[in-house]
């Protein structure tokens, strides 16, 4: 008898304190609610809004989405859909491909290793077998920071994910162990990622895991890319290692978050190291830290990434001092493809127009500026509703996403949309010049880089065009901005020189010779 009213009053004391947990959880959501309950419900509508429009834009499949604050779960979603074919619909739970927020796992796992006594950061390559003689002096340091290209190292930022990639030979000297061995025993494991693993294509690192195979090939998105501007499925990379290749989810993503926001998993010291941005011996502060760009906008200061892999894309985007984190993870390279140079090259988070939504919303908590629909709005009402935003302290934003939506229309093969979007942008850009089609005749030709492969420059009805043997007969026309200088897009210049040909952006430079022409 005492036996069973011992066993009750347990039973209700359990009871009790399950119910009292649940009511400080919920009281804990409420406190830290952007909103009320009724206006947080609209709020996270006109942000699905938003991301459902980008998301039909930019022609992706599936999009899945989370948002955690103050280490709570706020808005979860999954928007478009896994599996086309089968029309299964993405759920926050569906795993993905991550990308290059592999790097953000790598960062974390040497500065562990550091603090056990493993490696140094600023220990050389040399020390770990690489001994190629470019790479040899390299320090691990340079290499995580991605200022191991300029001379000498340290002096200058330039994104190098194949340079990323060496770190996996320096873990597995100083360890003994491979990156898909210490990636489990340092990170998912012991924060119960049990939906994260190497990729299930790299399958002797994929089994180092010991995650369940049938398991992730039944919740895998399915790999899709654009073709002649149609998604179709396709099938991810095999490649895993320190720069690219861990697949999770949205629910394990999130519990990272909380990990990163807390002093568990990495000790404040660490934590600093980790975040802190690269600075030159001459003082100036570089957009990456350790396996994370680093960016201040408007006074908020975020750590984010990006992934940009074959059939897949994401973002990671952390504000510390709201505790807030936004993840979005996606089943074809568009996310991040058509604005890769602005993130990578410019480590610019505001290049990205899927960024700047939850910036506005969330970090600036700004409901009242516009996302603007440049895929179904009428070319004049936008540019209006452009011309509002460039009288607020945003305009730099909107400036940038202008750009964006170019890249994105030309990226989704919207000829039309892009010449439109790209006159648009000239006119912002470049308001002074005056074309004159009747000096561009010298500049029609042949340019052949080789014997195979020849570029060709031709002139109708006052356009100049540029076709490669790539471009299967489509012209994409050159858009000028000075009598010999032309634009392919808001990065990419075409100059005419010398009777030479230069193709030209900030990160690469090719020039050709224009050919002679043949005798009638």
């Amino acid at each position: 008898m005492n036996r069973a009213k011992n066993y009750r009053t347990k039973w209700y004391s359990l009871h009790i304190k399950k119910m009292l947990k649940g009511l400080v959880c919920m009281s804990i959501m409420c406190m830290f609610s952007p909103v009320s309950s009724q206006s947080n419900a609209k709020h996270w509508q006109k942000i699905e809004k938003s991301l459902e429009n980008y998301r039909k834009s930019l022609k992706i499949p599936g999009l899945a989405i989370g948002v955690v604050q103050n280490g709570q779960l706020i808005w979860s979603k999954g928007l478009g859909y896994a599996d086309l074919k089968r029309g299964i619909r993405v759920k926050p739970s569906t795993i993905f491909h991550i990308a290059s927020l592999t790097k953000t796992f790598t960062a974390a796992l040497l500065l562990k290793l550091e603090q056990a006594g493993k490696l140094s950061l600023t220990d050389s390559l040399k020390k770990y077998g690489i001994k190629e003689s470019k790479l040899k002096n390299l320090q691990i340091r340079h290499v995580l920071s991605h200022v191991s290209d300029s001379d000498p190292p340290g002096n200058a930022y330039k994104y190098n994910s194949p340079r990323f990639e060496l770190l996996g030979k320096v873990l597995k000297k100083a360890t003994g162990k491979s990156f898909a061995q210490l990636v489990t025993q340092y990170i998912t494991n012991p924060l119960k990622m049990t939906n994260t693993a190497p990729n299930i294509n790299s399958r002797k690192d994929f089994l180092a895991s010991k995650r369940n195979w049938y398991v992730f090939t039944q919740n895998l998105a399915k790999p899709y890319r654009l073709k002649n501007g149609v998604p179709t499925q396709f099938i991810y990379s095999h490649r895993f290692n320190t720069a690219v290749g861990m697949m999770s989810n949205i629910p394990d993503l999130l519990k990272y978050a909380n990990a990163l926001d807390g002093d568990t998993f990495l000790s404040k010291p660490l934590k600093q190291k980790l975040f802190q941005p690269w600075i030159t011996p001459t003082n100036d502060t570089l957009p990456y830290a350790k396996g994370w760009f680093a960016q201040c906008y408007k006074g908020v200061q975020t750590y984010w990434h990006y992934g940009y892999g074959r059939s897949c894309s994401s973002l990671i985007v952390r504000i510390p001092e709201k505790k807030l984190t936004v993840l979005v993870l996606a089943n074809a390279d568009l996310l991040s493809e058509p604005f890769s140079a602005g993130l990578g090259v410019y480590g610019d988070l505001i290049s990205s127009p899927v960024a700047n939504i939850f910036l506005r919303h969330l970090a600036f908590a700004k409901d009242s500026l516009p996302t603007l629909d440049y895929t179904n709005t009428p070319i004049a009402t936008l540019k209006k509703q452009w011309q509002t935003t460039q009288t607020t302290t945003f305009a730099k934003m909107y400036q940038k996403e202008l750009v964006a939506n170019v890249l994105l229309a030309k990226s989704t093969k919207r000829h039309k949309k892009f010449d439109e979007l790209m006159r648009w942008y000239l006119e912002t850009a470049y308001p002074a010049y005056t074309t004159k089609p009747d000096a561009w005749g010298p500049f029609v030709g042949r340019y052949p880089m080789s014997r195979y492969y020849v570029f060709r420059v031709v002139k109708n009805d006052d356009k100049l065009y540029y076709k490669t043997p790539a471009s299967k007969g489509t012209r994409l026309r050159l858009y000028p901005i000075n009598s010999n200088t032309f634009l392919l897009d808001p990065y990419t210049r075409i100059i005419f020189r010398n009777r030479k040909m230069i193709i030209q952006n900030d990160w690469d430079r090719v020039e050709v010779k224009k050919a002679a022409e043949k005798q009638k």
